[in-house]
């Protein structure tokens, strides 16, 4: 029952104000920029306080000094109305013509390499349909598909979910980036076990590729030497420019990122290199109209409109 009262008592006004006073460490700022007067701020404070049944704050003359449990309660806070701001956002967008909203994600590999081409057609041919894109690491993004926190994802196929769709998007093959010829000694990469003998700058923990390096090594019974882990394609190539070791990126984002800055790749005769790329959505009877809609197009072939 105490749960269900907060549940049916808690309202956005109050966590804002909650919100401020975290942010502000004072609950007169707090007042001034939620322009609600000091005392009616106290009060939903103090109701706040009683209807969870803690003390969220210490008032002492530094100011509020969040305590354990307002800090938790911090936390729900921005979620939720960070959810509220963006379903306002997406309502409005109905109501000056947006006539539907897809949620993407796709892995770091797919936005690079294939989606600005593959889905400006769709962009063009369907103005009123607004796509929220959003990278993620393949394994989170299967599971935020399944959680209906997406509607479509496109990435590595990783830990199959029964209840899910998948068809195949795009193929892509790993290659390894060196700075120059020189930079092997002498040496040839052929496969991926060659590679081993040299430091590595990595992406990621959660990345795919990351993953199957980390798998790959270990099958082998050598060790992965992570120099550097960066968090994007072009970060990679600028520390293997400066010599910190060597990369293992898709060819074409070599193509779009590591050519331009004279660095040079090696393909891997390994089998797992090549890499399929899958399109993952709920069962199509689950899908609103747009979202089905993207996705058929996804699933047919098209002709992309290649920049110039």
């Amino acid at each position: 029952m105490h749960i269900e009262n907060i549940i049916r008592k808690l309202d956005l006004v109050t966590l804002t104000i909650f919100q401020s006073v975290c942010d502000e460490k004072s609950l007169s700022k707090a007042a001034e920029k939620n322009m609600i007067a000091l005392s009616a701020a106290s009060k939903r404070l103090t109701d706040l306080e009683h209807l969870i049944g803690t003390k969220l704050f210490i008032r002492d003359g530094k100011g509020m000094q969040i305590t354990p449990a307002g800090e938790s309660l911090l936390y729900h806070c921005r979620t939720i109305l960070d959810s509220v701001y963006k379903a306002s956002v997406e309502l409005e967008e109905y109501k000056i013509g947006i006539k539907g909203f897809v949620r993407l994600q796709a892995n770091l590999s797919t936005i690079i390499q294939f989606l600005p081409e593959s889905l400006h057609p769709f962009i063009v041919e369907n103005p009123q349909i607004k796509i929220e894109l959003e990278e993620r690491p393949s394994i989170e993004i299967i599971q935020n598909v399944s959680n209906k926190i997406a509607d479509l994802g496109i990435c590595i196929a990783e830990n199959l979910s029964e209840d899910l769709d998948y068809y195949h998007y795009r193929s892509d093959r790993l290659v390894a980036v060196i700075q120059n010829q020189q930079y092997l000694s002498g040496q040839k990469i052929i496969s991926f076990e060659d590679a081993l003998d040299y430091d590595f700058i990595g992406l990621h923990t959660q990345s795919a590729i990351n993953r199957i390096l980390q798998q790959k090594s270990e099958a082998l019974g050598k060790q992965l030497k992570l120099r550097i882990l960066v968090t994007s394609f072009d970060a990679v190539c600028r520390m293997v420019q400066a010599g910190m070791g060597i990369g293992i990126l898709p060819h074409k984002v070599f193509e779009i990122f590591g050519k331009p800055l004279g660095l040079a790749s090696v393909e891997l005769t390994d089998d797992w290199a090549k890499r399929d790329l899958y399109l993952i959505s709920k069962r199509d009877e689950f899908l609103n109209p747009v979202t089905l809609l993207l996705k058929q197009y996804f699933m047919h072939p098209h002709k992309e409109i290649i920049p110039k």
